[in-house]
């Protein structure tokens, strides 16, 4: 079983409902902590940002949801203002 693939949705499922094996549910409870925003994740975002990735490229690269890296940039005022360097105009 492939925990990293799963959805937050499925890891949560798996932690509180389904009948399974211990280790199952602390594999996904240690799945869904890991992918909770650290502070430390800051200075990698911004320059992510900086470096004209997406946020789905940047969720990989962190190992964080989509949602939270844009709830992220949206919260230190990023997402929606990017600015390219046009040095050839």
């Amino acid at each position: 079983m492939y925990f990293e693939d799963a959805t937050k949705k499925q890891l949560l499922q798996i932690c509180l409902f389904e009948d399974c094996p211990i280790e199952y549910k602390y594999e996904a409870a240690r799945d869904l902590q890991l992918r909770q925003w650290h502070d430390e994740y800051l200075p990698k975002l911004v320059r992510l940002w900086g470096e004209g990735k997406s946020s789905f490229q940047i969720a990989i690269e962190i190992g964080i949801e989509q949602n939270a890296v844009i709830h992220r940039l949206a919260k230190y005022g990023l997402y929606g203002r990017r600015v390219t360097n046009n040095k050839g105009a």
